[in-house]
C-alpha cells in the first residue's frame, strides 16, 4: 500500500494527469477541482487530497476543505473540513479509510472538523475516538409534496410505482397549495439578486461577525461561482459523489420593510430539495415574510421538502404546518478533532450552510 499526499499547488497537474487516462476514476470531480483551487481560504501548500494506492491503483482517498474558525476576539484559526471519503468496495472493512485518516491528521496536527457526514465514515471516525461532538443544532424537515421516489427509490426499488404514487398524491395537493398567498408587496419589498453587491456585501460583513466560521462576501461569491453540482449531464465520470443533478439552482433574495430594515435570503434547490444555507436580517421582524417565501418558492419550484435549522426560521414555518404532509425533527452535528475542541467556541452563530454543505444543497 503506498499513501501519497497532494497539496493544493499540486493538485490541478495530478488531476489532470488522471483525467488524460479515461479508464482511471477521478478523486476529485473538475467542478470541485475549481472549487478548491480558488477556495480564498486554502493556501498553496494545504494538503487537500489523499490517496492509497495497490500496485498503482488508487483505491481509497480522502479530500479535504480547507477553511477557518474565529475566535470571540476576531482571530481567525485554520482547519479543514473532512469532506470527501471513498474506499473501493471490495476493500472496504480492511482499515483503509483509518489509514488514510490517520496521515490526515499527522499532516493536519488535528486541526479537522466535519458534518453531513455518511454513516458509513462516522462509524470510522467514532472508532478513532478523536471527534468529541461540537454542536448539535436542532433542526426539521418541512413535506410540502410526496417525493417518495427521491427519497426511498434506490432502498426500496420500484421506482414506477413509487413515482406514480407520488404523482397520485401531489395532484390531490395541488389545489390547497394553489390557495396559498405570497407575502404582501406593501408590506415587505423583495428583490431577487443576480449577485452580491457592495450594499449587500457591507450588510452581510456586518451581520457575519457574531458567524463562527465569519465567512465574508469574498467567500460567498468563490461559493456562488464555483459550485460543485452541474445541470450538465453530457459527460459521464468516473466519480463517486453526487456532481450531476437535474435541477441545482442558487436564488439570493432581498428583503426590505417599510422602516428600511433590510435582510438576505439564499435558498438552494437541488432535485426536489431546497436547503437554506444562510438568512441575514436586521429586524426580527423579517422572519415571517422570509417563511412565507420559502414556501411559496417551494410551490412555484415544485419543491418536494426542505429542511432548516435556523431556529426563528423554523418556528415560523411551523406556524403554516396544516399546509405540509408531515414534519420530521433532522439533527445537524458537527464534530471537532479534540486537539482543538477546547479551543473552539461552541457558543458562536452557526447556520445551515457552514461546512461544505452549501456546495451542493
Amino acid at each position: 500500500m503506498d499513501i501519497r499526499v497532494y497539496t493544493l499547488e499540486e493538485l490541478e497537474a495530478h488531476i489532470q494527469a488522471i483525467n488524460s487516462h479515461g479508464d482511471l476514476l477521478s478523486p476529485l470531480s473538475p467542478l470541485r477541482l475549481l472549487s478548491y483551487l480558488n477556495n480564498p481560504r486554502a493556501k498553496p501548500g494545504d494538503p487537500v487530497l489523499f490517496e492509497l494506492r495497490l500496485k498503482e491503483k488508487l483505491v481509497a482517498y480522502r479530500s479535504l476543505l480547507p477553511d477557518s474558525y474565529f475566535d470571540p476576539q476576531g482571530n481567525a484559526h485554520r482547519f479543514a473540513w473532512l469532506s470527501g471519503n471513498w474506499v473501493d468496495p471490495e476493500l472496504r472493512r480492511k482499515g483503509l479509510s483509518t489509514l488514510l485518516l490517520q496521515e490526515v491528521d499527522t499532516r493536519w496536527e488535528g486541526r479537522l472538523m466535519y458534518t453531513n457526514y455518511a454513516p458509513a465514515s462516522k462509524a470510522v471516525y467514532d472508532r478513532t475516538d478523536l471527534f468529541p461532538l461540537l454542536v448539535e443544532r436542532k433542526g426539521k424537515r418541512f413535506y410540502l409534496r410526496a417525493a417518495a421516489e427521491e427519497l426511498l427509490g434506490e432502498r426500496l426499488g420500484s421506482r414506477q410505482l413509487l413515482r406514480f404514487g407520488d404523482h397520485a398524491a401531489n395532484l390531490l395537493l395541488e389545489r390547497k397549495l394553489r390557495k396559498f398567498e405570497p407575502v404582501d408587496k406593501d408590506r415587505c419589498r423583495i428583490e431577487q439578486l443576480s449577485g452580491l453587491d457592495h450594499e449587500n456585501g457591507d450588510l452581510i460583513n456586518r451581520l457575519q461577525k457574531p458567524s463562527l466560521f465569519r465567512r465574508d462576501v469574498e467567500i460567498f461569491n468563490w461559493i456562488l461561482n464555483y459550485p460543485w453540482v452541474t445541470e450538465d449531464t453530457r459527460d459521464e465520470l468516473d466519480y463517486h459523489f453526487s456532481y450531476q443533478s437535474e435541477r441545482f439552482e442558487n436564488i439570493l433574495l432581498a428583503f426590505t420593510l417599510p422602516d428600511q430594515s433590510r435582510g438576505l435570503l439564499w435558498l438552494v434547490m437541488h432535485n426536489q430539495a431546497m436547503s437554506v444555507p444562510y438568512l441575514w436580517t436586521e429586524s426580527d421582524l423579517l422572519y415571517p415574510f422570509m417563511a412565507r417565501t420559502v414556501i411559496h418558492y417551494m410551490i412555484s419550484k415544485d419543491c418536494a421538502y426542505t429542511t432548516i435549522r435556523h431556529a426563528a426560521l423554523t418556528a415560523q414555518l411551523s406556524l403554516h404546518k396544516k399546509l405540509f404532509l408531515s414534519v420530521r425533527e433532522i439533527p445537524q452535528l458537527i464534530f471537532a478533532h479534540k486537539a482543538m475542541r477546547k479551543q473552539v467556541p461552541c457558543d458562536r452563530e452557526i447556520q445551515d450552510g457552514d461546512g461544505d454543505v452549501v456546495f451542493t444543497g
